[in-house]
């Protein structure tokens, strides 16, 4: 079954500046993002040999760039909920240098995915959910090695549900999930499922309050080794 976000409220399908800057990061014409390098270089000691990786909250899909630039061997895949990001991937990263094809970017929920990949990445997705649970309870079990996490986490829950500004003009009366969950909680719930936490400080924000679209983030990034 296939799930998709409902255009009306879904920021990231109303937001046509968003989409011309995935697009040139696409084409590697703006700078490489900081944490698209980080889960590279803490992957790139990780992954022996040719391994799946999976990308759950893709975008256009050009995290894996930070891969293919620094040779890690791994079988990119995509997974994202709004059609339009899905649309550019196909569009943009499917081409010669790449070798990506179109069904290496799936649309749909992270909570739909049912194939295993050694690794999966998932980077400033959770933070835009009502709750973490359930979709990192679907990351964790289709996770055969190992999961990056990048979200906003901190001692204690906040829960933010506010309009986006920064999206087109007539659509900003959509509202969005600007959460931070508590982090010992976040890493008890992933250790339950098998794993190993090791928490490792976010080279961009360097642990510090970061705002985005005017709202207080503190980003971690834990990184998750099954037993």
């Amino acid at each position: 079954m296939t799930c998709i976000a409902n255009p009306l409220w879904n920021p990231w399908a109303n937001d046509k500046a968003l989409l011309e800057l995935y697009q040139k990061r696409c084409r590697q014409l703006v700078p490489e993002m900081t944490c698209a390098s980080q889960a590279a270089e803490i992957l790139s000691s990780k992954i022996n040999g040719n391994e799946t990786l999976l990308d759950a909250g893709c975008g256009a899909g050009y995290y894996f760039w930070s891969f293919y630039n620094r040779k890690i061997p791994i079988e990119y895949f995509g997974i994202d909920y709004t059609p339009e990001m899905i649309e550019l991937a196909k569009q943009e990263m499917c081409n010669s240098k790449s070798k990506l094809k179109s069904t290496n970017f799936i649309l749909n929920t992270i909570e739909n995915i049912e194939e295993e990949y050694d690794t999966i990445i998932c980077f400033n997705v959770l933070t835009n959910n009502p709750h973490y649970a359930l979709p990192l309870e679907r990351l964790l079990k289709c996770t055969k090695k190992r999961l990056l996490l990048r979200e906003s986490l901190d001692q204690d829950l906040v829960v933010r549900f506010t309009p986006d500004h920064y999206i087109d003009k007539d659509k900003t009366h959509i509202k969005v999930y600007h959460n931070t969950f508590p982090i010992d909680e976040v890493e008890k719930f992933i250790k339950e499922y098998g794993f190993k936490v090791t928490r490792i400080l976010d080279e961009r924000s360097k642990g510090n309050i970061e705002m985005v679209v005017d709202v207080p983030h503190r980003w971690q990034i834990l990184l998750a080794e099954r037993i």
